[in-house]
This record gives structure tokens, C-alpha cells and sequence, in this order.
């Protein structure tokens, strides 16, 4: 499976990797750019998303599998939100400049999955970038930042991600969860592990409720007897149902994936 080392900064955590279908293809193609997880940490890398990239472009998809900087690993929130937009903003440019495949930029689809989910939410939400996606796909994402916050409760890895408590700046918070950014515009398809324990399927659940609520394009898939890692592994339901809505022509339909 051909795969592009392609720099979208200066730093070493700016990078990406492309993966295009090894076969040749009739016209453009839609391409993937995906987000991984890991608390946001830089204990964990793109190479958590290598196999699910590999299989999508085998299916005739491109992927652009995305590094950035991450806590301990060159930054918190202010360097991962604008690393997650450079590369978004690059598939036009360094990124279609290096695809052997012609690339169809009116077929952008962001997955992300637990951290890497909640930024491909975000990232879905913003409104200066080049284009908006097709679609979000987000497994056991984190998509609710200030909730906990609002209620007075402290949650670590959400500090650690934003630097400072949720009362020192609220804003700050809320303006970083996908569920406080609604609507977006954008269909957002959100799959879940009925048994996941670090990002527990009521997190889905509630964001869908919210998304339908405010108008937004939105589905729910709440894979039973599976947790958080199982989006990680080829013999799970959670990678062929994820696997189904990214290639999808229409993700909501409720056949998409079954």
C-alpha cells in the first residue's frame, strides 16, 4: 500500500501520512483525513490509526493520517487546534500535490476516534476553513468538554488538556466542545462501545439528542458488547461498522452500516 511522508510545519510532530489505493482508480476520489486518540497525549501517535488507514484505502479511498503536536509532545490546546486545521487546510495543496490518485475535494470526510473524535468534531464546527467536510464519522469520541465543568466537577485530563480549571475560563472550555458548538451544519455520525469504559456510550448518546435538537445532520451506532478499544481492532463489529460509514454514500441512512 503506497504511504507519503508529507510535513505540514516546521515542527516534528507536523506531519502526516498518505495512504491511496495501490490500484488505479476512474476519477477523484474521496479522501479521509483521520485523527487519532490517546487523552490528547503525546505518549500516544498516528501509527494507532495505520491499519483502520490502510484498510480504507484498499476500499479506494485516500487517507491522510494526521499527527500533532499533543501534551508532552510540543503543546496543549492552543497547537493542536491549529495543527488539526493547517493539515485540514493542506489536502488541496501538499497533500493532493503528493496523491498519485486525483483527489475529490467535495468528498471530505473527518474520522476521528476518543480524542482524535472530539477533534474531528471540532475541527468539523469551524467556519474559516477551505472547505467543510462531507462528513464526521466519531468513534467514542469526547465530545462534551464543559459539562462536568458547569457542574462544579474536575476532570484531569480535560485540565491537563486546556492548561487551566474550567472556572478560570469558561469560555475557553466551551468553545472547545463540540456539544457547546451546535449546530454545525455538518452530518455527524457518532459510534459508540456499549461497554466502553473511558468514554462511556451516554457521551454519544447525549451529543446526538443535543445535534438533533439543534437541526444538525446527525446518527447514532451503539455497538453492543464492545468498549473503546475496540475501534482498534480488524475483528471487531466497531471497525466494519466504522469501516462502512466512511465509504457510505449516504452515512445516515439506516442501512449504511448494517
Amino acid at each position: 500500500m503506497p504511504r507519503f511522508k508529507i510535513p505540514y510545519g516546521r515542527h516534528e510532530q507536523q506531519f502526516g501520512h498518505l495512504y491511496v489505493p495501490d490500484e488505479a482508480v476512474d476519477g477523484p476520489i474521496p479522501i479521509v483525513m483521520q485523527i487519532h486518540g490517546g487523552f490528547w497525549s503525546g505518549q500516544y501517535g498516528l501509527n494507532l490509526g495505520t491499519a483502520f488507514a490502510v484498510e480504507l484505502a484498499r476500499h479506494g479511498v485516500a487517507v491522510w493520517n494526521i499527527e500533532y503536536r499533543r501534551l508532552g509532545a510540543g503543546g496543549g490546546w492552543p497547537e493542536m487546534s491549529a495543527d488539526v486545521k493547517t493539515a485540514y487546510d493542506e489536502i488541496p495543496g501538499l497533500v493532493a500535490a503528493k496523491s498519485s490518485a486525483e483527489l475529490d475535494l467535495n468528498q471530505i470526510r473527518l474520522l476521528g476516534h476518543s480524542a482524535g473524535g472530539h477533534l474531528a468534531v471540532w475541527l468539523a464546527g469551524e467556519k474559516d476553513t477551505f472547505t467543510r467536510p462531507e462528513r464526521v464519522i466519531a468513534q467514542a469520541a469526547a465530545l462534551d468538554l464543559a459539562s462536568a465543568g458547569e457542574r462544579g466537577r474536575r476532570i484531569s485530563f480535560i485540565e491537563d488538556l486546556f492548561g487551566v480549571p474550567f472556572e478560570a475560563d469558561p469560555d475557553l472550555y466551551r468553545n472547545a466542545s463540540p456539544q457547546h458548538r451546535l449546530p454545525i451544519g455538518v452530518p455527524v455520525v457518532c459510534v459508540t462501545g456499549a461497554e466502553d469504559l473511558q468514554v462511556p456510550a451516554k457521551v454519544s448518546s447525549r451529543y446526538a439528542k443535543a445535534a438533533e435538537a439543534a437541526g444538525d445532520p446527525v446518527a447514532l451506532r451503539v455497538i453492543e458488547g464492545e468498549g473503546h478499544d475496540a475501534f482498534l481492532s480488524p475483528s471487531t463489529e466497531s471497525w466494519r461498522v466504522s469501516r462502512e460509514l466512511v465509504l457510505a454514500e449516504d452515512p445516515l441512512a439506516p442501512s449504511a452500516s448494517d
